[in-house]
């Protein structure tokens, strides 16, 4: 009978078990530190042995009342909250992010994540007496560049080349984007992969990342509509446009002006409306209330807020305003569709 070396089949078993969903944040110094050495020691928190060198794959998934993280220089990212809101810092911009979407920074970019104490959380009154519950999916180093090289490189040329792999890099638009149905149920099975082997947790995470992709590539379609001008310009509009588009998002139910958002874009109200108008099919205010009427929906279905309070909450004037947009753009008054969605 053959022997077992014990130490060989714990890391068989840390290795195999590796899906990386950590429920508090590992200390900001330690974290630092690593980055700094590029995890040569593959040593991840509280011990745990990693597979590779670099910046692990890994899900923050915690609940906290108030936070502040400062100039991480981290993988490619997906920050999200379940509930309440944050604030994600790159390049010298802040954005506030709710429910309803989530925000990226890129490989080795330096991201800022801050919770503040006492915010407002959209379902369920109060942060600060309950906290912000939020998800931090940072994508690992050497995980994402094979990911984006089996997608973009030919399949005669993946054979030629065997294991061997160039780096691919992939630079995203550091904004807000809005999270439908299929995305999440992507991160409820990455979430869910807690206590299933890495190999499913991979499968997960690339889902995920070929979801972001395809929402990449949406992108440059709105970019090719906007006017017939070099494409390095085409992509510093929708740069400008993407700001001012990420106030409206993070601040819909509430008073959005066309000199703020103008002003964020860096363009006269005229162009801004004009060039918002080709990128998106959308005037901001049609937009606006595009974002309150999918809100009030959600609220609908998977709450018991009086229409008062919902109306209110949305930025509306009064119940009255509420109910007979949403008539006309749904066909149904609010209470109706309340009763049909429960």
């Amino acid at each position: 009978m053959y022997g077992f070396d014990t130490r060989y089949v714990l890391f068989w078993r840390l290795a195999y078990f590796a899906a990386v969903i950590l429920h508090e944040f590992p200390d900001l110094g330690w974290l630092k530190g690593q980055i700094a050495r590029g995890f040569s020691n593959r040593m991840g928190w509280c011990g745990r042995v990693l597979a590779n060198e670099g910046f692990p794959s890994v899900v923050i998934h915690t609940r906290v009342r108030e936070c502040y993280r400062p100039d991480v220089k981290g993988p490619f990212s997906f920050f999200l909250n379940v509930r309440g809101t944050s604030l994600c810092g790159v390049d010298g911009r802040t954005t506030r992010v709710d429910e309803d979407h989530y925000f990226v920074s890129n490989q080795s970019q330096l991201y800022t994540l801050q919770v503040e104490k006492g915010e407002r959380a959209g379902r369920g009154g109060l942060a600060g007496s309950g906290g912000t519950e939020l998800s931090n999916i940072h994508f690992g180093e050497r995980f994402s560049e094979s990911v984006f090289h089996s997608l973009v490189t030919p399949v005669d040329a993946i054979l030629d080349s065997g294991t061997d792999q160039t780096s691919v890099p992939v630079q995203f638009y550091n904004q807000l984007h809005r999270r439908d149905a299929t995305f999440n149920a992507l991160v409820r099975g990455v979430l869910d992969s807690a206590d299933e082997p890495a190999l499913s947790f991979e499968e997960r995470l690339t889902a995920l990342l070929v979801y972001h992709l395809q929402q990449h590539a949406q992108i440059d379609r709105i970019i090719d509509r906007l006017p017939p001008v070099r494409k390095v310009t085409r992509v510093e509009l929708y740069k400008r446009l993407s700001r001012a588009m990420d106030v409206i998002r993070s601040g819909f139910c509430g008073a959005v002006s066309l000199d703020q958002l103008a002003a964020e874009a860096c363009l006269s109200k005229y162009h801004f409306l004009r060039l918002f108008r080709k990128a998106y099919g959308i005037s901001p205010y049609g937009y606006v209330l595009q974002l309150r009427l999918e809100k009030a929906m959600a609220l609908l279905a998977g709450s018991n807020i009086s229409i008062g309070d919902l109306a209110g909450r949305l930025g509306f004037d009064n119940s009255q305003s509420f109910s007979r947009l949403f008539y006309q753009r749904i066909g149904v008054y609010p209470s109706q569709y309340r009763l049909r969605a429960n």
